[in-house]
């Protein structure tokens, strides 16, 4: 189940991954995490380079941490959920999931990037936060959490339906 959130909402600005999680309940802990494309307004010594993987209860407190100290914003980035018996290694990755400049996150029925993740936070150009899983109870407790979020493949076939009724006929 895919999930686009932006505009007006009770996340203080895009991507607020404090937000998110406590969107998720914590289920956030479950996973190792992978990062790339990652671009925020500051970035912690822990995120200055990538890609980046890091193990969820380490990723949870350092967003709890990085939250209470100055507000970390995640700009651009994906941040790709694997079950904790899955290793990578993130200095040879062989897919490099993307936000900037990914137009195939906006086209019917987006699939995460990577095949082997189950959970996939993009965060696009501090506009909105887009939600790929496999786990329908993650997706539904970021609904429940987000309720002005939509579903994220209605609103890329909408668009796509918008694209082709304004282009011209020959």
């Amino acid at each position: 189940m895919n999930t686009l959130l932006e505009g007006p909402s009770r996340m203080p600005f895009y991507t607020d991954l404090a937000q998110v999680f406590a969107a998720f309940g914590g289920r956030q802990c479950e996973f190792n995490w992978l990062i790339t494309d990652l671009e925020c307004n500051w970035h912690p010594p822990e995120l200055s380079h990538e890609p980046i993987w890091i193990a969820g209860p380490d990723l949870t407190e350092l967003i709890a941490r990085t939250t209470q100290d100055a507000m970390l914003q995640f700009i651009w980035g994906v941040l790709s959920a694997f079950r904790r018996e899955v290793r990578i290694d993130a200095a040879a990755l062989e897919v490099y999931p993307r936000a900037d400049g990914n137009a195939a996150l906006w086209e019917p029925d987006v699939r995460i990037q990577h095949p082997r993740a189950e959970l996939e936070i993009v965060c696009w150009d501090s506009t909105s936060t887009l939600l790929l899983s496999r786990d329908d109870d993650l997706s539904r407790r970021f609904r429940a959490y987000f309720p002005e979020a939509v579903d994220l493949d209605d609103y890329n076939r909408e668009q796509q339906r918008a694209r082709d009724a304004s282009r011209p006929i020959n």
